[in-house]
């Protein structure tokens, strides 16, 4: 990744304590999954990772969570979906099933810790470390 990737979004950035503070929130809220999808600055396409939890978290990174099979910056998220719904294969070529959370307390509780660029719909919630 170059660093002109992130000069381009570098407005409306949110700082590593409120990433922090982010993942925080979600380990505590106990999600019933903890899959989530990533963007990452300079990067093509979304990749799907998992949430990390505290002790994979740096003063300023995410250590593996398979969003690029290694740690990264917290510079580097564009945003970060938590899903309502995801779906699973219980055995091979059985039909896709699905489970869904409620994240409702996890928008009240950021709320109410400061000024999270997020956006909530039936898909789930997106959470951006640079929105212009």
């Amino acid at each position: 990744m170059l660093d002109n990737d992130i000069a381009k979004f570098s407005y409306s950035c949110m700082s590593n304590a409120k990433w922090r503070k982010l993942f925080s929130v979600v380990n505590e809220s106990k999600l019933e999954f903890a899959n989530c999808v990533w963007k990452l600055v300079g990067e093509a396409e979304p990749k799907n990772g998992f949430v990390p939890d505290c002790d994979q978290l740096g003063e300023d990174y995410v250590g593996d969570c398979g969003a690029l099979n290694g740690p990264f910056e917290f510079k580097r998220i564009e945003w970060l979906k938590l899903p309502t719904r995801i779906g699973f294969k219980p055995y091979k070529n059985a039909p896709i099933q699905f489970k869904t959370q409620e994240l409702s307390a996890i928008i009240d509780q950021l709320s109410s810790l400061g000024s999270f660029e997020l956006d909530a719909n039936l898909e789930g919630v997106t959470v951006y470390g640079y929105k212009p």
